[in-house]
């Protein structure tokens, strides 16, 4: 593949973006990546992906580790769940190789269809929870009291520390499977699956969710990034302004979240999921059934 220097600039800005959404969310920009290089600079679903998964791997070290220096992080809870998004990125890896790009783009749609409506039924959940301390007085399971699955940090917006016990954790933990397929066959990194788990189904504050899963996706991707190497899908033009565009973004947008309100971190999430999600639908129709909805890019 050529390239020219608009094009490298172009994808460059179109990473830092990902990356400042990604740190802001917890997941590793691709959910951006990937539907900008296929919409906007008509990249192969595959390579795209490839790429994707290599960049989340930068954007999880730069962010991940801001966020365990603030203490909102949980590393017990990161752990446990990596165990099995790590083996759900295996299997999505193998099935990226010899699925259809239309496939993988209407499975992409439904996924972001999905999160949209999640982080909007729940956007005022949060911040009424932590005003009552309800995420302190949850009951855990016995998965979580075993694991000693429990957690606190310091909210700047609310000015005050969070307590939580976390429960649900098979729940978390079959979701953690699913969100490394969706890593391994999307090129994700699973955040979006991984923070929606633990915050609807594991009693877990948002930003904490966003802290833990940010954490976790570098080593779901770094897993996926291997098979894809092997399969030649990697194109290092490509990754190369990529990773250090969600990098610098990544690294900006750590400093930011813990300030914002989660109604309306959840809010933009759920506008930019449903977008996308839009988009990618378009493309999947269009790709595999010839059938022409009117885009929006």
């Amino acid at each position: 593949m050529q390239y020219s220097y608009s094009f490298v600039l172009l994808l460059f800005a179109a990473a830092c973006f990902a990356g400042l959404l990604g740190a802001l969310l917890g997941v590793g920009g691709g959910i951006f990546l990937v539907p900008a290089m296929v919409l906007v600079f008509h990249l192969p679903m595959k390579i795209a992906v490839a790429v994707s998964v290599v960049s989340v791997i930068a954007t999880s070290n730069a962010g991940g580790s801001s966020y365990v220096d603030q203490k909102i992080t949980n590393l017990r809870l990161g752990m446990f769940l990596e165990i099995f998004t790590t083996i759900g990125a295996l299997s999505g890896s193998v099935l990226a190789i010899y699925l259809h790009d239309w496939v993988m783009q209407l499975i992409f749609a439904a996924m972001l269809g999905y999160m949209a409506y999640a982080a909007f039924a729940t956007r005022n959940l949060d911040d009424k929870r932590i005003a009552s301390g309800g995420f302190a007085r949850a009951k855990p399971d016995r998965f979580a009291r075993w694991l000693k699955l429990r957690g606190e940090y310091y909210d700047e917006a609310a000015g005050k520390d969070v307590q939580y016990m976390v429960n649900g954790v098979p729940t978390g933990a079959f979701i953690g499977y699913l969100a490394g397929m969706a890593s391994g066959l999307l090129g994700v990194g699973g955040g979006v699956l991984k923070v929606s788990a633990m915050n609807r189904y594991m009693n877990v504050p948002m930003k904490a969710a966003v802290g833990t899963s940010k954490l976790m996706i570098g080593v779901t991707a770094a897993v996926s990034s291997i098979l894809f190497f092997l399969a030649g899908l990697i194109h290092f033009t490509v990754v190369g302004p990529v990773a250090v565009g969600t990098t610098a973004g990544a690294t900006a947008g750590t400093f930011i979240m813990n300030r914002l309100h989660s109604a309306w971190l959840k809010s933009l999430f759920s506008i930019l999921m449903l977008y996308l999600a839009y988009e990618m639908l378009v493309k999947g129709l269009d790709t595999g059934f010839h059938l022409h909805l009117p885009a929006l890019l």
